[in-house]
């Protein structure tokens, strides 16, 4: 890598043809607004810190903005997906890494978690999917207690892909995607139908427990207990 950031190749269809070339991302700035055809990152990391490279087609997808979620004293863990499913896991404020492979639906592109949250350093969930078959109930929630370590399967899963999860409490949590919003009250074990519309993001309030979905077209829901 050269210089503080990644190295990124870039083949973009500009208005003087076809350039190709390594650049800084400061250097990406002339791209916008210009028909970028391809993208292509190489040498890149998620951390000079990790020691693990991603592998191909392993890639965060931005979906909630919860793929990265963060605790008090140090802990971080970002969840990747696409052909590989891991959990990258920090205690020392992204200091030093570990690795491990969570088992939830992967393969291809439109699989993988597209959203964790933690209750506690031990505590944890990882939800996702297939976006592209958002009704599949199939390997897509996982839960942990060890912090990320090893994940268990549910014994009823939510109603499809869903793109982001919260905590609301120590046993409730709230899942919700484009096929639906789903609730549990045991930990992660077990899920049912909250409601048939789905949302893209949901987010507990830092004080209190006011509860938030915002979703296509400008929607706004707020949890009712």
């Amino acid at each position: 890598m050269a210089g503080p950031h990644p190295v990124i190749r870039v083949a973009a269809k500009l208005s003087d043809g076809l350039r190709r070339g390594p650049y800084q991302p400061h250097v990406l700035k002339p791209l916008i607004n210009k028909q970028v055809v391809l993208i292509a990152v190489v040498e890149v990391n998620i951390s000079p810190n990790i020691p693990v490279p991603l592998k191909e087609g392993e890639a965060s997808f931005a979906a909630s903005g919860t793929g990265i979620r963060t605790l008090g004293r140090g802990h971080a863990w970002i969840a990747t997906g696409g052909r590989v499913s891991r959990v990258f896991h920090s205690t020392d404020y992204g200091r030093t890494w570990v690795v491990h492979d969570l088992p939830i639906l992967q393969g291809k592109p439109s699989t993988g978690p597209f959203s964790i949250a933690f209750f506690d350093p031990k505590r944890g969930v990882a939800a996702g999917g297939d976006y592209q078959m958002d009704t599949l109930r199939q390997d897509n929630f996982r839960r942990t207690t060890d912090g990320g370590r090893s994940w268990h399967a549910p014994k009823q899963g939510p109603f499809g892909y869903r793109s982001a999860v919260e905590y609301v409490s120590k046993n409730t949590i709230i899942a919700t995607g484009t096929s639906g919003t789903d609730i549990s009250t045991d930990g992660g074990r077990s899920w049912q139908r909250l409601s048939p519309e789905g949302y893209h993001t949901v987010r507990k309030a830092k004080a209190g427990n006011w509860v938030l979905l915002t979703g296509s077209k400008g929607r706004i829901a707020t949890l009712k207990r």
